[in-house]
C-alpha cells in the first residue's frame, strides 16, 4: 500500500477517502440557514457520487469510505474539507461552520482505522478548511485566507509544513459570485497541470495570479456562469484526465485546447451543498 503522502494536485490518484451522501443530508430542514442552494434529492445526489466513485475507480483509484457518520453532519460528503495527507500521516483541520462541528472527529477515527497517524489536530482559536488548501508544487500549499481558515489556524498548519520544508503561499479570497468571505480557495482556483491552472479571477488578488505567471504557471480564465457551476472544482486523476462539473462548455474547451482529457460528471443534486467535484475526493496518496 502506497504510504499517505499528497503533495501536488496533480499527477496519479492512487488512494482516496469518499462519503457517499446518507440520511444525514435529511437532517437540513432549512436550506438557507446552511447556505444551501435548496434541498438536493438524496438520492439522485447519492447517484452523482456513485458515478465518481466508478470514474474514479475505472482510473485505478482505490477508493475507501469514510462510513457512518451519524445523523446530523449533513456536509460530510465534503471529506477533502477535514484533512490532508504528508508524509506518511494527516492533518486534521478545524471547520467553521456549527453544521461542520464533529467532522473532525468522525475523520480522525477513520484515519486511525486505516493506520494513518495524526500529525496535528487544529485547535484553540485556529480554524483551517482544507478546502482553502490547494498544492503549486510539492513544496508550496497555497492558502486561501477567509472566514473558514484563519491566521491562527495558518499559524498551526505552518509549523507542521515548515518541518518538511513546505512554504505556504496566503491568498486573501474575496468569495465566489457573492463577497461572503466563505469561499474555498479551491472553488475559485484549482492547478490541472505542472505549469496549468483554472481561475475565477475576481475571487483572488492580482498578487496572487502574478506569482502563479512568475512560477510559470499559465491560467485559464474560468468565466462567472461556470463559476457558479463549480467549473474550478476539478479532480485530476492522472497526468491526462481532468474530471470537470458538467455544464462548462468554455472551460472543458479550454482544457481540451491544452492536450487535457475531460470527463464530465453530472453534479447538480450536491452543488446545492454549495460544493464542487474536489470536495468529495480527500487524496491519501498521489503519485
Amino acid at each position: 500500500m502506497t504510504d499517505p503522502s499528497v503533495r501536488s494536485e496533480v499527477g496519479s490518484l492512487d488512494r482516496v477517502i469518499v462519503h457517499e451522501p446518507g440520511d444525514e443530508f435529511t437532517s437540513v430542514v432549512d436550506p438557507d440557514a446552511c447556505g444551501w442552494d435548496g434541498l438536493p434529492r438524496r438520492k439522485r445526489a447519492a447517484k452523482e457520487h456513485a458515478e465518481l466513485v466508478d470514474t474514479l475507480e475505472s482510473h485505478d483509484v482505490d477508493v475507501v469510505e469514510l462510513g457512518e457518520t451519524g445523523g446530523d453532519l449533513a456536509e460530510s460528503l465534503f471529506v477533502r474539507d477535514v484533512a490532508f495527507c504528508i508524509e506518511g500521516g494527516a492533518v486534521v483541520g478545524r471547520m467553521h461552520e456549527p453544521i461542520r462541528h464533529g467532522e473532525e472527529l468522525r475523520m480522525t477515527k477513520r484515519l486511525v482505522d486505516l493506520d494513518i497517524p495524526v500529525y496535528h489536530s487544529v485547535h484553540g482559536d485556529g480554524g483551517f478548511e482544507v478546502g482553502n488548501g490547494v498544492w503549486l508544487d510539492e513544496d508550496t500549499l497555497a492558502v486561501g485566507r477567509s472566514k473558514t481558515t484563519n491566521a491562527e489556524g495558518i499559524r498551526q498548519v505552518r509549523g507542521v509544513l515548515d518541518t518538511y520544508g513546505i512554504d505556504i503561499v496566503e491568498v486573501p479570497i474575496f468569495g465566489s459570485t457573492e463577497s461572503t468571505g466563505q469561499t474555498h480557495l479551491a472553488l475559485v482556483f484549482s492547478m490541472v497541470a505542472d505549469d496549468l491552472a483554472l481561475v475565477y479571477s475576481p475571487a483572488v488578488p492580482s498578487e496572487f495570479r502574478d506569482l502563479l505567471h512568475d512560477r510559470g504557471i499559465e491560467t485559464i480564465d474560468v468565466p462567472t456562469r461556470e463559476q457558479r457551476n463549480m467549473a474550478t472544482s476539478t479532480i485530476v486523476v492522472d497526468e491526462d484526465v481532468v474530471i470537470l462539473s458538467a455544464g462548462n462548455p468554455e472551460t472543458q474547451a479550454a482544457l481540451e485546447a491544452e492536450g487535457l482529457d475531460v470527463i464530465e460528471l453530472d453534479a447538480r443534486e450536491i452543488r446545492k451543498t454549495g460544493g464542487g467535484l474536489k470536495g468529495l475526493v480527500l487524496p491519501l496518496a498521489r503519485s
